[in-house]
């Protein structure tokens, strides 16, 4: 029984500032805590609403790019914009094309890009197809450029 009561004269002979100034760092503590907790609850909700945005625009455009791919290619005339799936589609020719052999429908493509681009006295003099090692090695250059690096 003696130890409780030098339990409650212990108690009695508190100083009640010091545990007034524990009592308020721990609220502050608390405080701070729940407003970093607040805070990343609404950037994980925010960055959730992004994803699912960038997702449902891949899939807009997946599904342009497949209901745009026809047998029959379109032709873009000189005044107007060509569409992503034109574009796409166009990319996807071209790369076909170069991987079987140099046709005239890609002959004529590269006639029309460098007449656009430098002008009409531009002329091709010859079109030597990239040898497989040399274009995977460029490749495997820039895709190593934006590899970060680890120690």
């Amino acid at each position: 029984m003696s130890t409780i009561f030098t339990i409650l004269a212990d108690i009695g002979n508190l100083n009640m500032e010091a545990v007034t100034y524990q009592v308020t760092g721990m609220l502050v503590v608390f405080c701070c805590l729940g407003f970093l907790s607040l805070i990343l609850s609404i950037s994980g909700s925010v960055a959730v609403r992004v994803e699912e945005k960038r997702k449902t625009t891949q899939a807009a455009a997946a599904q342009a790019l497949r209901a745009s791919t026809s047998p029959t290619p379109t032709v873009a005339t000189a005044t107007a914009e060509p569409t992503p799936a034109q574009v796409a589609a166009l990319a996807a020719s071209i790369y076909d094309a170069a991987a079987s052999s140099l046709t005239p429908q890609l002959i004529a493509v590269l006639a029309a890009a460098v007449r656009e681009e430098v002008g009409h006295d531009a002329r091709i003099l010859s079109i030597n197809p990239v040898q497989g090692s040399y274009a995977q090695s460029g490749r495997i250059s820039i895709m190593n450029s934006h590899t970060p690096l680890r120690n």
